[in-house]
């Protein structure tokens, strides 16, 4: 969390196109400003706010860090080398584990960038109406995305506002899990409001924002005395499935190969590219056999899920499946995974058989948002309520559709529909708060954990729906940030 004078980073490339890991940290400084003599003219605000989606490919943030909660369950093995996921996976981490501080720097880090977007920018007079609204909707936005991926690992923790930045009050204690929500909600209400229909690329929209809104009541919804959440959950979400604006794409694996131009599908992701090689998700989760790190491998149980599914070749490969890499076409090799499987979502070759980088990796897709709905209708009515949002994603996917849909379906569909996507863990988390699964005993399946781990999976609910409070951060806090139950 900053202090009152601050060092802004005037990004030169297009709106997401900053590079990532080390890259970053080589971004040259155009200046040393203060807050009140930074933000002079419309290009002071257009380059704060590329600074917040610049954030989005920091390797501890969206790039890895927070795809990493996703080996808690059932669907991803942690595979790599950072020796600290075995305790994530296995829930036996104590509150010094690496992981779980990876990310926290990064996301106060948008907080901050975003309140002083939100102080300064209202007041200008020398800026257009229409890049101003824009300019503080997506401030909105992004304080409202990094409080939500400080809420899905931890449930409570600091709320840092305006008036805290502009009075330096950054040792606070926690706020409750419904304060949490409510400042999330109040948040993206915000963005809706100023955010436009349509943007250009690389930019948010009023979808992005009622996508996870939408999110963000599904979430609320699972604890008691709030289900209606539910209610709001098919209102808003309902702005996305009857609006073709945010239409479905045609191909389901064309999301996860777009180069340059985002389909409408598309909310929010992040823009690579072979110049810049900008975000490392690629390399995580490409094999290493063909220029990736060789990380989060897919479980055979999910494997088994997808059955005859056509989205299971677009989103994984097996044994027996052929990779084009591009000036070649060769057999996949099951051997380089531990599990058997690597993910195909998010690696593509160039012409001359390398790993490419030219990707827009989705972080936020309409289907999610379908399928949101079709649940909050299912659990407000029951089987069949939500056959037409999950039929939409199946007909897409070249599916049969389904009469009559119970939790079952959806559970399922939603998993072969976002697998790798960073979903199922906090799905799991949800709906085990809801009795509509155990996370405990799927955690059993043999196919759902690497052999090693088969038996020390250590997982307990209540405790284990949020992780601990990184133990540096308490330390830091001098008493007044205080771990959270069970740890």
């Amino acid at each position: 969390m900053k202090h009152k004078n601050i060092l802004i980073l005037i990004l030169l490339s297009v709106t997401l196109g900053v590079s990532s890991c080390d890259d970053l940290l080589d971004v040259e400084v155009k200046g040393q400003y203060t807050e009140e003599n930074y933000f002079k003219n419309e290009q002071s605000v257009v380059d704060a706010v590329t600074g917040l989606y610049g954030i989005l490919i920091a390797e501890d943030f969206v790039a890895h860090g927070d795809y990493t909660w996703d080996i808690a369950s059932d669907d991803v093995y942690r595979a790599g080398d950072h020796s600290e996921d075995e305790a994530i996976e296995t829930f036996t981490f104590d509150a010094s584990n690496p992981q779980l501080s990876a990310g926290w720097t990064w996301k106060y880090e948008m907080v901050s960038r975003s309140n002083i977007i939100l102080t300064h920018v209202p007041e200008l007079d020398d800026i257009s109406q229409e890049i101003k609204d824009r300019s503080v909707g997506e401030a909105y936005f992004f304080r409202a995305f990094a409080n939500w991926w400080l809420y899905l690992p931890y449930g409570e923790f600091p709320l840092i506002t305006q008036e805290d930045a502009a009075t330096a009050n950054y040792n606070k204690p926690k706020a409750t899990i419904e304060e949490v929500l409510q400042s999330i909600e109040n948040d993206l209400q915000a963005a809706e409001k100023l955010l436009p229909v349509t943007s250009t690329a690389g930019r948010i929209n009023k979808g992005t924002a009622w996508a996870y809104l939408t999110q963000l009541y599904m979430h609320w919804s699972s604890y008691p005395q709030k289900e209606d959440k539910l209610d709001l959950a098919i209102t808003v979400g309902e702005k996305i499935t009857t609006n073709s604006t945010y239409k479905l794409s045609d191909n389901f694996q064309d999301n996860f190969r777009q180069k340059t131009t985002a389909l409408p599908e598309m909310l929010l992701y992040v823009t690579s590219s072979q110049a810049w090689r900008n975000t490392s998700t690629i390399y995580y989760f490409s094999p290493r056999t063909q220029g990736g790190w060789n990380f989060f491998h897919p479980m055979k149980s999910l494997f088994d899920a997808f059955g005859n599914d056509k989205r299971r070749l677009a989103t994984m490969w097996a044994e027996g499946d052929q990779i084009n890499i591009g000036n070649a076409v060769i057999p996949y090799d099951a051997a380089s995974s531990e599990t058997g499987f690597h993910f195909n979502k998010y690696t593509t070759f160039t012409p001359e058989g390398r790993l490419s980088f030219d990707l827009l990796i989705p972080i936020m897709r309409s289907s999610d948002v379908y399928l949101l709905v079709a649940e909050a209708k299912i659990r407000k009515s029951g089987a069949g309520a939500g056959d037409a949002e999950i039929n939409a994603v199946r007909a897409r996917a070249g599916a049969t559709a389904l009469d009559g849909a119970d939790k079952d379906d959806l559970i399922l569909e939603r998993r072969l529909e976002l697998a790798g996507e960073n979903r199922r863990f906090f799905d799991l988390v949800r709906w085990d708060r809801t009795g509509w699964v155990d996370i405990a005993t799927i955690l059993k399946n043999p196919d759902a954990v690497y052999h090693t781990d088969l038996n020390r999976v250590n997982f307990s609910a209540p405790k284990n729906y949020f992780f601990p409070l990184p133990q540096v951060e308490i330390d830091k806090s001098g008493g007044i940030l205080v771990q959270n139950s069970n740890y």
